[in-house]
């Protein structure tokens, strides 16, 4: 007659023959669990990839403002520049000793004599 053995006493015996260990019960399947010294290194992964992230979308953001305050400073320039010309030509047509000498004409002046020029020194 074959007496039944308990699992406690199954576990720690060995086979006769073979010598392995028996052990009949089903092995639990454990979780992974995570220390405290991983979930930081993830954690600061997780900032380091959204930093970078967030770095290469502002960086871009601020090339696109940039290159649209340089167009709007270029038409400026021109802008600036068409007018200079236009108020060069305005002053030498100002200072031009025909236009001077039609409005003189015109508020009834005479031409100096001689002797009422002074040359200063």
């Amino acid at each position: 007659m074959v007496r039944r053995m308990k699992f406690s006493e199954l576990q720690g015996k060995r086979n006769e023959k073979s010598g392995v260990r028996i052990k009949n019960a089903k092995k639990r399947e454990r979780k992974p669990r995570l220390t405290h010294h991983q979930i930081f290194l993830v954690g600061f992964l997780l900032l380091v990839f959204m930093g970078s992230g967030i770095g290469y979308v502002w960086s871009n953001f601020e090339g696109t403002q940039i290159g649209y305050d340089l167009s709007r400073l270029q038409k400026e320039e021109r802008e600036l520049i068409e007018l200079n010309k236009k108020l060069r030509v305005e002053l030498a047509t100002l200072k031009s000793p025909q236009f001077l000498e039609k409005h003189i004409r015109a508020l009834g002046l005479k031409e100096a004599s001689p002797d009422q020029i002074v040359i200063l020194p």
